[in-house]
């Protein structure tokens, strides 16, 4: 699929400002991805060398927009990367798409993570105009899935054996929610 060139837009809530990342953005979120209790429900292994956050930065900048894109995730007013949402495996045609997201472990339970998906949400149904969003949750992430059941995502089932990491096979439940459904709940 060619690049497209669709402006990175800024989202932002009275708390937060998502914006495009930055090279400078990879010691942040080595922070996250360093973190082994941070990553250990992520389809990526923890990144020990700066070098991987910053070849994984730099695929955050050069995407596709019709098929992914990231937003750093930072205060208002503080400009410091603190996570990421996204949307993957887009298919903009199709209308639907995955969400994904990472909060620095240091900075858990403040609401960001509500707060940046629920923005991120907003975006993909009202200016994507996509249909359906969904997300792949490791059982026992109880954090991401008590989140994503609050934000009013509807479980869809099991998904055995559905993720290799490294060399471990993973479950994964699929969680989905419905442009209509995300409406009424606004």
């Amino acid at each position: 699929m060619a690049k497209q060139s669709i402006p990175h837009p800024v989202l932002s809530t009275p708390r937060l400002r998502l914006r495009q990342f930055r090279a400078d953005d990879a010691g942040a979120m080595h922070e996250c991805f360093a973190d082994p209790a941070a990553m250990r429900f992520w389809n990526l292994p923890t990144y020990t060398r700066p070098i991987e956050t910053e070849r994984a930065v730099r695929s955050f900048i050069d995407c596709t927009p019709s098929y992914y894109r990231f937003w750093a995730v930072t205060e208002a007013g503080d400009d410091r990367c603190l996570g990421l949402v996204n949307y993957h495996d887009g298919h903009i045609r199709s209308r639907r798409a995955s969400i994904g997201y990472i909060i620095n472990p240091a900075r858990h339970r403040q609401g960001f993570a509500a707060e940046a998906v629920s923005v991120l949400l907003d975006f993909c149904f009202a200016e994507l105009g996509l249909h359906r969003l969904q997300a792949f949750i490791h059982p026992d992430n109880t954090a991401s899935i008590a989140l994503i059941e609050k934000l009013g995502f509807s479980r869809e089932g099991l998904l055995r054996d559905n993720l290799r990491v490294g060399e471990v096979w993973r479950d994964d439940l699929l969680y989905a929610l419905l442009a209509n459904d995300w409406r009424r709940q606004g």
